[in-house]
């Protein structure tokens, strides 16, 4: 490892180092982005293709393109940012080819809300943070891809508006109202999947 890797404190440091690497061919400094990412880029094409094998297609296709664009990375947003880019419209035309009210949704910081604040007054709270996962990726799964890429991104990678806005192209405002509107119908997916397994129990 070189001095400056030592030196690198942050993950937004390290990334960097590691994509001058790669430009300058080092291959490892690849795979090492790769195994730092490809878990995260995973579970988003998971969230829009529904489908584990096919989300694997998405992320190696992923992973090429980012190898091959890697030298039109500005470095004016954080490298995971870029990475969501690609894979949420990697994603979403993978999908293609197969076949209201807007409120304040973040904190005061400009980040994301967590799922389990965001949720908490509804049925969320009547469930274990296991046992509200579970149901969580059930719900998704009935969502349109779009949609739950978006929800995918906002609660589980935390990633706040703005940075949503870089990584799917749409406007801050379009991405609060979309968002407002899919808690409302991931609240009212979540009370009918708890119901249902109340009566179960029954």
């Amino acid at each position: 490892m070189r001095h400056t890797e030592y030196m690198a404190t942050t993950v937004e440091e390290k990334d960097i180092i590691l994509v001058r690497r790669v430009l300058t061919g080092d291959k490892s400094a690849f795979r090492s982005l790769v195994e730092r990412y490809q878990n995260y880029v995973f579970s988003i094409a998971v969230s829009i293709t529904k489908n584990r094998e096919e989300a694997e297609e998405v992320a190696q296709d992923v992973f090429i393109k980012v190898y091959k664009q890697l030298g039109s990375f500005q470095q004016r947003s954080q490298l995971s940012t870029w990475l969501y880019t690609i894979t949420y419209r990697t994603g979403l035309d993978y999908v293609r080819r197969k076949r209201l009210h807007t409120e304040p949704i973040e904190r005061e910081d400009g980040q994301a809300i967590p799922l389990a604040d965001d949720l908490e007054a509804g049925p969320s709270g009547q469930l274990q943070q296991s046992d509200l996962q579970d149901l969580l990726a059930g719900a998704l799964e009935q969502l349109e891809a779009a949609d739950a890429a978006l929800l995918q991104l906002y609660y589980f990678k935390e990633r706040s508006v703005r940075e949503i806005t870089d990584i799917t192209g749409l406007s801050a405002s379009n991405v609060k109202t979309r968002l407002f509107r899919l808690r409302n119908q991931l609240k009212e997916v979540l009370s009918q999947k708890l119901n249902q397994e109340i009566e179960d129990l029954l």
